[in-house]
């Protein structure tokens, strides 16, 4: 278990939590990152920002009554 995280390394698991669920370990390494650098933080939370915009975007963009298979109707 790698606790000494780089930026790097911290930018590649924020964005892979994004996708699938991080381990314990890999949070562990993140919070202790995130502790001592200044970057990191501003971009996870850019991250969290860039979430937030897609999920209104899509409820924006895709209506309730709208067709399941994304045909939309004229």
């Amino acid at each position: 278990m790698k606790l000494q995280r780089s930026c790097r390394d911290v930018t590649r698991l924020v964005l892979a939590g994004e996708d699938r669920a991080l381990g314990v370990g890999e949070r562990l390494g993140i919070r202790l990152h995130m502790l001592v650098c200044r970057a990191c933080p501003r971009f996870a939370a850019q991250v969290a920002v860039m979430r937030e915009a897609t999920a209104r975007w899509r409820a924006y963009a895709e209506p309730e009554d709208a067709p399941a298979d994304g045909t939309r109707r004229r």
